[in-house]
């Protein structure tokens, strides 16, 4: 008997939700367009979507790559197999 480890990440809150929302809708991201996304809605500084978007890449919700100086993320499965 195999016994498989599954990856059990932490659930989203509401406003981790929203930052994934804005980096599905709009694909691979900078903070400052997930920044501008988000603050349609709440107004919350770029710092604070910084951190999201940390918060997430540790939980395995989203990967980043390097452009320049600047992190660019994005997500690490579709909308719709999270759903799942």
């Amino acid at each position: 008997m195999t016994l498989r480890k599954t990856l059990v990440r932490a659930p989203l809150t509401d406003l981790e939700n929203e930052v994934m929302q804005a980096v599905w809708d709009a694909g691979p991201s900078s903070v400052e367009k997930v920044h501008t996304a988000v603050s349609r809605k709440r107004r919350l500084k770029e710092a604070t979507i910084r951190t999201i978007l940390r918060r997430l890449e540790k939980k395995g919700y989203l990967g980043h790559d390097m452009e320049g100086r600047a992190f660019i993320y994005k997500a690490t499965e579709s909308a719709g197999s999270l759903a799942a």
